[in-house]
């Protein structure tokens, strides 16, 4: 597996449950952070050989595309930044 990195997640419309797979590091860390901190609601699976199986609510799965700006809006957030700082 190795320089193999693949993620997924699987769920069924109406399930409360989804199943993550997990090759990538920071993706392993976070759900093993996640499983010690809310058991009750994160279950490993499957945890070998650089791959990590486990459920997880469905509720947590959010899509959120990177927001795009004008060169308006870009020069207004540069200028908020700065006066911030």
């Amino acid at each position: 597996m190795d320089g193999y990195i693949d993620n997924s997640i699987e769920f069924l419309k109406g399930e409360d449950t989804a199943t993550v797979t997990f090759s990538q590091g920071r993706c392993i860390s976070k759900i093993k952070r996640l499983a010690k901190e809310r058991p009750e609601e994160v279950e490993i699976v499957t945890d070998a050989e650089g791959i990590l199986c486990a459920h997880i609510p469905v509720s947590w799965i959010k899509i959120y595309p990177n927001p795009q700006y004008s060169e308006e809006q870009k020069e207004e957030l540069k200028k908020r930044l700065q006066n911030a700082q």
